[in-house]
């Protein structure tokens, strides 16, 4: 299992974790609503959203009224969102006893468009949007001071809240020689092996951790059975006390989202008709200096061994997050797969601290073939869970839509999650959510074509919030895919916004809200987050940077004269080659893999981002597994990527087709010596037969459209 795959689950498993232990910590539901002044409007007004996309419109109006101030959803005394709502009565306090940094930012970037006027709506005024927003900030810089919830600067991702106190998270795991030092050799060594036994601890990093599992039967009262022996009040005291812990435990990805929220807040409160409002002022101000108390914790979880960011930092212990790695050893988590929700957010963190560029360049990414509707294959970016959070990001802000490379590749994305829907009728986008199983929530729930994982994927439960975000990249489309599955689509509506999802096995709505998607689809379908983010890029001197990233490469002929071309196959079968007016003839069967790279001069290293990678050819045979890959130049300052960068490729048996991929606008892309063309046999020997016509690279001319 990949690190990016085990990141993934583990987020997972942290609101899993978070859910089970929250009721020791909930917030009565009878707490008296928070005051907010609600204005004489009574009309939504998006001046981003064209008056004709009424079904947009109307779903972002229903997403609203989840922060209708009758329903609790804002803790009074800290400003912040809960993580959600569950129906289910008896459950119904988990979701509203803790919260995490990527709903807080959201929720404060929320306010901000409410107080600069871009989302009017009658639960919120923009004068309360801007006490709500004085007193979210306010409570983050206290936070971001207290040693029980931060660290470097850097706050822990979940909070509970605790008679209006907010406490960090419980220990995860468990170093076995805690238990050795505070009991003893022989005592301790006991008392480890009973929490095994009591099924309170599972073995990891071949026993040297135990990572605890608070299930039924978890606590103080079930001292029996195998902990029998220890149930007498001090040393029954002594073991939950090491059991849990409260930690201050550091997420890369959720702190950077909160970062990024923030500078868009600021965007926000920039706009001219408010910037000089000295309350607007002084918010700024307050945003800004939290954002840049956050430096030294980013500076801390970036590698340079690596070149890329830690995913996290257990700053009690001092130890990076990491998770067993299918053989019983504990590896270090890092942010090293670029296609995720953090893509935006990781790029801006670089750009604002002034980090090593190597942070985004290491980070690998896949490209795989889909298969429309109508038969034709075209190419995406695939996510670890093929999900369409992760594909388009929980916001998109990055001027990617000014930028040819990702628009096209975000739109192709948008035009696949579509076509995807629409074929297997489904109300809504594959994407990490509840699944309608239970309790579940899972990220495995996606497109398996778009996805890296082999892990079976989840095609029955659609949810609505990346719709939002698919929104702002084509808007018409999106609103018409509402129009067309209006009737299900709306029948998720309630007086507290949208449900999460549908689960189409059962027919049935799933009963769960997330702060974050119903934020994330508000925030998407008032489509603000580019401009915001512009104007604070423009403040920090940040668009110039920005566009550097971006730069599109040169043009190149892969076929050139002067570049080598290599046959090459893994057990030495038979090759029949020849390179003939330019055109290279590849014949072999292969039992294993094979192909062609594809060298440039010694010492040449090339740029291929933000551009199309053309490839035109004859094959005599179909070809199911191609696969196109990228080597940087031997005396390259970074070390290359851990996950390497690749395009997966079908290629049909024809006299003359092409395959077209535009790779995103990335430094992942320069430095560029070799590009190779494998192709790859599994249980027969498969004949490969084919001519190259033409190989290139053509950069798009323009990096940042006006």
């Amino acid at each position: 299992m990949s690190i990016v795959e085990k990141s993934d689950r583990l987020y997972s498993l942290l609101i899993a974790l978070t859910l089970c232990l929250s009721a020791a910590v909930a917030t009565s539901t009878s707490a008296a609503p928070q005051a907010v002044h609600l204005g004489e409007r009574a009309n939504f007004d998006y001046p981003k959203v064209p008056n004709d996309h009424r079904h947009l419109r109307r779903l972002v109006n229903n997403a609203f009224s989840y922060l209708d101030p009758a329903h609790r959803i804002i803790d009074p005394v800290s400003g912040y969102p809960v993580e959600g709502w569950n129906q289910e009565p008896a459950k119904g306090l988990f979701l509203r006893s803790f919260t995490q940094l990527t709903a807080i930012g959201a929720w404060i970037e929320l306010l901000a468009n409410i107080a600069a006027g871009q989302a009017d709506n009658p639960y919120i005024s923009r004068d309360a949007a801007l006490d709500g927003l004085a007193l979210a900030v306010a409570t983050l810089g206290a936070d971001q001071r207290d040693p029980d919830l931060a660290a470097k600067g850097l706050l822990s991702n979940f909070m509970g809240f605790d008679g209006g106190q907010r406490r960090g998270p419980l220990l995860e795991s468990i170093e076995r020689r805690r238990f050795t030092d505070t009991f003893g050799e022989r005592d301790g060594q006991a008392i480890w092996q009973a929490l095994l036994e009591k099924g309170w601890l599972h073995e990891e990093d071949n026993g040297r951790n135990g990572r605890i599992l608070r299930r039924e039967g978890y606590g103080a009262l079930h001292f029996d059975g195998a902990l029998e022996p220890y149930a007498d009040p001090a040393r029954q005291a002594a073991i939950m006390g090491l059991l849990d812990q409260r930690v201050v435990t550091i997420i890369f990805g959720d702190n950077a989202n909160l970062t990024a929220a923030l500078a868009r807040a600021i965007g926000a409160l920039l706009q001219p008709e408010i910037r000089d409002v000295p309350q607007v002022v002084a918010l700024r101000d307050a945003m800004e200096r939290f954002i840049e108390a956050q430096k030294e914790g980013y500076a801390h979880l970036f590698d340079p061994q690596t070149g890329t960011f830690m995913f996290g930092w257990d700053a009690t212990s001092d130890r990076f997050v990491g998770w067993e790695d299918g053989r019983g050893n504990r590896v270090t988590g890092q942010m090293n797969y670029f296609i995720n929700e953090f893509r935006g957010p990781l790029i801006f963190t670089v750009l604002r601290y002034g980090l090593p560029v190597a942070a985004i360049r290491n980070a690998g990414f896949k490209i795989k073939p889909y298969r429309l509707s109508d038969g034709r294959d075209t190419y995406a970016l695939a996510a670890w869970d093929g999900s369409a959070f992760q594909l388009l990001g929980l916001s998109l802000f990055m001027q990617e839509l000014r930028n040819p490379a990702w628009r096209s590749a975000l739109e192709t994305l948008v035009d696949i999650e579509l076509d995807f829907s629409t074929r297997h009728k489904l109300p809504g986008l594959l994407s990490e959510a509840y699944s309608g199983r239970g309790t579940e929530y899972t990220g495995l729930i996606g497109i398996g074509d778009l996805a890296v994982t082999e892990s079976p994927l989840d095609t029955q439960a659609p949810s609505l919030y990346s719709l939002g975000v698919a929104y702002g990249i084509a808007p018409e489309q999106v609103n018409g895919f509402l129009q067309t599955e209006w009737a299900r689509i709306s029948s998720l509506f309630t007086d507290h916004g949208p449900w999460e999802g549908w689960n189409t096995a059962t027919d049935t709505v799933i009963p769960y809200q997330t702060t974050v998607h119903t934020l994330s689809l508000i925030l998407g379908g008032i489509n603000t987050a580019h401009e915001n983010m512009r104007r604070y890029l423009d403040a920090k001197n940040l668009s110039g940077p920005l566009e550097a990233l971006y730069t599109p490469g040169q043009r190149i002929d892969l076929l050139a004269a002067e570049n080598r071309i290599i046959p090459w196959t893994a057990q030495e079968e038979p090759i029949a080659f020849a390179r003939e007016a330019g055109t290279p003839r590849f014949a072999s069967t292969i039992k294993g893999s094979g192909g062609l790279a594809f060298v440039l001069p010694a010492g040449q290293g090339v740029s291929l981002s933000n551009g199309t990678l053309s490839i035109r050819l004859t094959s005599e045979t179909e070809i199911e597994d191609a696969v196109i890959a990228f080597k940087r130049a031997t005396d390259d300052t970074h070390p290359p990527p851990a996950i390497p960068i690749e395009i997966f490729a079908r290629v049909p048996k024809a006299e003359d087709s092409t395959i077209e991929v535009v790779l995103p606008a990335t430094p992942a892309l320069q430095g560029i010596s070799e590009v190779s063309l494998t192709f790859r046999s599994h249980e027969q020997p498969a004949r490969v037969d084919l001519a190259i016509r033409a190989f290139d690279f053509v950069p798009f001319e323009v990096a940042l459209e006006p």
